[in-house]
């Protein structure tokens, strides 16, 4: 429970300094996100020069999406755990590390691709494996867990 929680507090934490509420943000853009995503919770906006950022959570996946002041999708990050992950990029990962246990997966999506980055660990290190949407995957980082 203590990795989970450090895990996801600094994100807690910087969601609730960086918002704004829905009246600085754009008509056009409020709609193409209410239509988008119904059901978010946990809404907070921000606006950095030609953009606005909307931090949320929907299904139990922390979001966050940047559009262009039309409306446009720039960017964005998802974290999530494992049930979520496309199948066949998780069979991937059980067969190239079977011992592994997945702690959680970061989603970076920008215009037409898709990382996944996903944290691994066992008894003894800290894997971090990057895998695109084809599957290829690549070794990120690698960490000794203190003994």
């Amino acid at each position: 429970m203590k990795k989970i929680i450090a895990f996801f507090y600094p994100m807690l934490v910087g969601l609730h300094s960086l918002g704004f509420g829905t009246k600085n943000v754009n008509e056009k853009v409020l709609q193409i996100f209410k239509e988008s995503f119904p059901s978010a919770k946990e809404v907070v906006w921000k606006e950095s020069g030609d953009s606005y950022t909307v931090y949320f959570l929907e299904d139990s996946i922390r979001t966050r999406i940047t559009y262009d002041k039309d409306g446009g999708f720039i960017n964005s990050m998802r974290y999530y755990r494992e049930h979520n992950l496309p199948y066949y990029l998780l069979a991937s990962l059980k067969r190239k590390f079977p011992e592994k246990k997945i702690f959680g997966i970061t989603e970076v999506a920008i215009e037409d691709e898709i990382e996944y980055y996903v944290k691994l660990e066992d008894a003894k290190v800290w894997l971090t494996v990057k895998l695109d949407s084809e599957g290829h995957l690549s070794l990120i980082e690698k960490y000794r867990k203190a003994s």
